[in-house]
């Protein structure tokens, strides 16, 4: 079983930065404008909130809903680094997924095997809610898909970096 105090404090404010990242990296994966944006946030914010619902009695989830600070964010240059607009949500896309190997080794290092289960599974479950928020490429909310390749390819990287098939 994990505590915060089992981290330290740069460990602890990345498994509690990561599923931020990854509904980020969702969005950057392929942009679909402020509202859409806003939606995919949303709905992996709503996703961490229903893992940590189901796995409140998981030491783990408990510490993180306990700690009521902010966490701190990366310097967007380390997330960015360089380039165009593309290139950039390129760098994002492979920072987020960096974060969160570097995460799931550490749950998977200090925590329960349960825990770490159950941590991977929640950074998948916010990459999928996130992706699911927004229809991409339509026009003024009509027409497009649900999911987009672009999508469907993060998913299927986020589950890789999180060890998950």
């Amino acid at each position: 079983m994990a505590k915060q105090d089992s981290f330290t404090s740069e460990e602890w404010n990345l498994l509690r930065l990561a599923p931020t990242l990854v509904a980020g990296g969702m969005s950057a994966a392929d942009p679909s404008g402020i509202f859409g944006s806003l939606k995919e946030a949303t709905a992996g914010a709503a996703g961490m909130g229903e893992a940590f619902k189901a796995h409140g009695g998981l030491e783990l989830f408990a510490a993180i809903v306990a700690d009521r600070s902010i966490p701190a964010m990366p310097e967007a240059k380390s997330l960015l680094g360089e380039g165009s607009r593309e290139q950039q949500l390129q760098n994002f896309r492979k920072a987020v997924l960096q974060r969160v190997e570097s995460a799931v080794d550490l749950v998977a290092s200090r925590a329960s095997p349960q825990e770490a289960d159950a941590y991977r599974r929640m950074l998948v479950d916010v990459a999928q809610r996130a992706a699911e928020a927004s229809r991409e490429g339509g026009f003024l909310g009509f027409g497009g898909v649900r999911v987009s390749d672009k999508e469907q390819s993060f998913i299927a990287e986020v589950k890789k970096a999180a060890g998950i098939g």
